[in-house]
């Protein structure tokens, strides 16, 4: 039998500027929108979903011109790339555990006619159309039920500190991405690793813990948008949303490192140091923000 999840409310982000009280808020830029159901809706014409084995360390997440993979991911990362949504903010409590700790192993693919349309589309197309066919795999697998609201929530800006911007433009850098430009969607982290090459050893939960201790963030090649993309998904930040007041765009040579909240690392705190080293700083706000409601989830049905 399924086991339905109570109601519940996840807040993910789309930043409005929010204008005053009395005024309703700007209309949100066009590319930041949250991915909205269309139709028809496309559906995978193969879908897997299984629980991850209770050994596995190795997660991935990612998608190519015939498939999208996720294994060992918690649904709420899945919702998270299926919708466009930028920050996993909570509004409410009240969501079920399973959906943030149960980990599974899913595979949607295309068949050949549909590998054969998704090759004519342009960059941003595909990008929209396997998103959505995670939709209708969540819809049909999960039961999801789900509305858009808007709310006003605490949110960062992040803004040129006194002094100014201390990274120097990067002219000499391949881009380490293949395509800079910035994305419609907004990313719930920065994007994915490949996979780990053959031979790779996983850490052991010691080694990672003491990993984590010391962070360094060196961003040749990076496109802007990506810089602000890391910072904002740092746990310091704490899941508000961070909306991008500086004005700046191209890539920049910046060299971060800082030591984890609560731990023994020898580096400053995180945003001491983005304003020390970077010249940035988390400006506290309000704003008012698109969110996903989502109103029922259950337990994967079978395959």
């Amino acid at each position: 039998m399924r086991s339905a999840s109570r109601s519940f409310l996840w807040i993910f982000a789309l930043l409005f500027p929010l204008l005053s009280h009395a005024q309703e808020p700007a209309p949100p830029d066009a590319s930041s929108l949250l991915l909205h159901p269309v139709s028809p809706m496309p559906s995978f014409s193969v879908v897997s979903v299984v629980p991850s084995k209770p050994d596995d360390r190795n997660g991935w997440t990612g998608s190519n011109d015939d498939s999208y993979h996720a294994r060992l991911t918690v649904i709420k990362d899945v919702l998270a790339y299926a919708f466009g949504i930028g920050y996993d903010q909570e509004m409410s409590k009240l969501p079920p555990a399973w959906v943030s700790n149960d980990r599974f192993d899913i595979v949607g693919k295309l068949d050949d006619e549909q590998i054969a349309a998704y090759h004519a589309m342009d960059r941003y197309a595909r990008e929209a159309q396997m998103r959505l066919m995670v939709q209708s795999l969540l819809k049909d697998r999960f039961h999801l039920v789900y509305h858009f609201e808007s709310r006003e929530l605490p949110l960062y800006r992040l803004q040129i500190a006194k002094g100014g911007f201390k990274c120097p433009r990067d002219t000499t850098s391949p881009p380490a991405i293949a395509d800079p430009s910035r994305p419609p969607f907004r990313m719930s982290a920065s994007p994915p690793p490949p996979p780990p090459p053959p031979g790779w050893v996983q850490p052991s939960v010691a080694e990672e813990k003491r990993m984590q201790q010391s962070m360094h963030m060196i961003t040749k090649g990076w496109p802007f948008w990506l810089l602000v993309t890391s910072l904002s998904h740092q746990p310091e930040v704490g899941g508000k949303p961070v909306l991008d007041d500086t004005g700046l765009d191209g890539a920049y040579a910046c060299d971060l490192q800082w030591s984890r909240q609560g731990t023994e690392g020898p580096g400053p705190d995180f945003f001491p140091a983005v304003q020390d080293q970077l010249g940035l700083k988390f400006q506290p706000s309000r704003g008012t923000i698109e969110v996903l409601v989502v109103d029922s989830i259950e337990h994967p049905s079978a395959n």
